[in-house]
């Protein structure tokens, strides 16, 4: 139960500290005309969908404590467990890429919109991590120019 509690408080104050933070960044960007390169309106509704899946998992974290502490503390063992008890566990399959597509094909126009934001979000953050990257390269890395008349001396 310990454990639990720790999880829980643990996701809640990441989320807090560090993805609405960093979704606050992207905003601040959004708005700024000079930001390079400049997140889009769709690209903060695909990083606010993944803050929104962290969300959940967080409510469902407190809701199933909840649920553990009306049961005086003691763990709640959910169905789902005892069927797989029962059955013996199904071998994965490895996944290919061309399944990759087909699922993606198969997804309906909003998923397939959210996963292209998705990407697109990637992108800018992997072009961010870039310019911070070589900024910080920039700044580390001091060259002193010395003209040549001054060398001969």
């Amino acid at each position: 139960v310990l454990g639990k509690i720790r999880s829980a408080v643990g996701s809640a104050q990441l989320l807090m500290s560090q993805k609405f933070q960093q979704f606050y960044w992207l905003c601040q960007q959004n708005l700024d005309p000079s930001a390079m390169p400049r997140p889009t309106s769709q690209d903060l509704a695909g990083f606010w969908d993944l803050l929104q899946l962290s969300i959940d998992d967080v409510t469902l974290k407190f809701d199933q404590l909840q649920q553990i502490k009306n049961n005086n503390w003691r763990p709640i063992e959910s169905p789902e467990k005892k069927v797989r008890a029962i059955f013996s566990p199904v071998p994965k399959k490895t996944v290919r890429q061309k399944s990759m597509i087909t699922r993606e094909k198969s997804l309906d126009l909003p998923d397939r919109h959210r996963q292209e934001a998705r990407r697109r979000l990637m992108a800018a953050k992997r072009a961010a991590s870039f310019r911070q990257n070589s900024a910080s390269e920039r700044a580390d890395s001091i060259e002193i120019y010395i003209p040549e008349a001054q060398t001969r001396l």
